[in-house]
């Protein structure tokens, strides 16, 4: 049954298009937008004016493990000789996901009508990444969807397995951060008044930590300042989004952040771990060299290493070896380029470059918990450096108040 869908969309001239769409789903409106050239901004259910104010899920990527328990579901389905239909239906009927569900929805209708998976997944690329699409596509192409499948979602476990121990590494030290500054601030509300009274009878001043507790306090006490504070924290959060969103800005950012001596050494090797290994799963389907360069680029999520990956691709397309093309630094070391040129040489690129993205993953994890066990301990001197400081600015001038006394 068409549904009526209210949607607002860019041309690519840059004029705006909008109007109401009849479809049976909301992926099936999306893709019907993107066939006719349109960038979506608005895409929901023509219901009412609160629709445009709503929320929408559907603009929400579809969870990795939803996607990446599809795949594998697929693939072992129809490795075990189920039909195609059945196998979609099967999957659509145990995902947990919603919005992956509607997506299949739609995916199922126009492989029905006669197209091929990679072409039904291309229209939904929140749901399905681009290098998904290119890895089905290749293995349409040479007649090995269920494997292609497979090795997708081998491949997206290991990735996420090293994420979340990499996560798991830097959880512990920030856990205690947190807590240790939640400890602070709520010593300071429960007995910093009654501290400052205190001192005030005995005629004692504050030192230290604590009169600088103080007279942050008693400056935001005054509402002027509380509106500048506020004005400065959404200050900040603009350009904390400027940071995020704006291109160029978020190349600065990266780019500082790879000059680090340590963490940066972490990012880079995470970035170029996850580049690696997506090109090598692009390369072993059979995608082209180039395609496979853009398409992991764009899959590791950096700025930095998609523009580098830009003028790889325009020196391999003027004809020189994509080592040749490589120049030092964060992102490529000495190894990484050799092992590339004697993948090149010997023409065993794919397991070479699969090689080389698990090393520099796990790399970063080996690095990440180096700095980790550093970040722990020095974390537990700053909190008690801070609480040494906290309690003799109170019990400093207590002491010399009772001397004078005396």
């Amino acid at each position: 049954m068409n549904e009526a869908f209210l949607y607002l969309a860019r041309r690519p001239d840059g004029s705006r298009s909008s109007g109401v769409l009849r479809a049976d789903s909301w992926n099936t409106a999306a893709t019907e937008l993107v066939e006719r050239g349109l960038t979506i901004v608005f895409l929901d259910r023509h219901q009412s004016v609160h629709a445009i104010l709503r929320p929408n899920d559907r603009f929400r990527a579809t969870p990795e493990k939803s996607r990446r328990a599809f795949y594998r579901a697929l693939g072992t389905l129809l490795t075990a000789g189920c039909s195609f239909s059945r196998s979609l239906r099967l999957c659509i009927a145990r995902s947990d996901s919603p919005a992956l569900r509607d997506a299949l929805i739609g995916t199922l209708a126009r492989v029905e009508s006669g197209r091929s998976l990679s072409e039904a997944l291309a229209g939904m690329p929140r749901e399905f990444p681009p290098n998904d699409v290119a890895l089905i596509r290749a293995g349409e192409q040479m007649g090995s969807l269920d494997g292609a499948l497979i090795r997708l979602a081998n491949r997206m476990e290991k990735t996420s397995e090293l994420r979340s121990r990499i996560s798991g590494a830097i959880a512990y030290p920030m856990w205690v951060f947190l807590a240790s500054i939640v400890i602070m601030i709520g010593l300071a509300i429960t007995t910093l008044p009654s501290i400052t009274s205190l001192l005030k009878e005995l005629g004692a001043r504050p030192s230290g930590l604590l009169a600088i507790v103080i007279a942050v306090s008693g400056a935001l006490s005054r509402p002027g300042n509380r509106i500048v504070l506020l004005m400065g924290a959404v200050t900040l959060a603009i350009a904390g989004a400027m940071l995020q969103t704006w291109p160029a800005l978020r190349g600065v950012r990266e780019g500082a952040f790879l000059r680090l001596p340590l963490l940066g050494k972490v990012i880079a090797d995470r970035c170029a771990g996850e580049f690696f290994s997506v090109c090598s799963e692009l390369l072993h389907a059979g995608v082209g060299i180039v395609e496979s360069i853009a398409l992991a680029a764009n899959a590791a999520g950096s700025s930095v290493l998609q523009r580098t990956a830009k003028l790889w691709i325009e020196k391999i397309e003027a004809g020189e070896t994509w080592s040749a093309s490589m120049s030092d630094g964060p992102l490529v070391d000495a190894m990484t380029k050799t092992m590339i040129e004697l993948g090149e040489e010997t023409g065993s690129l794919p397991t070479l470059l699969g090689a080389v993205g698990m090393h520099r993953l796990s790399e970063a994890e080996a690095r990440l918990r180096l700095l980790t066990s550093f970040l722990e301990p020095l974390a537990m001197l700053a909190i008690g450096g801070m609480v040494a400081v906290f309690v003799s600015g109170v019990l400093i001038p207590i002491y010399n108040a009772i001397g004078g006394i005396r």
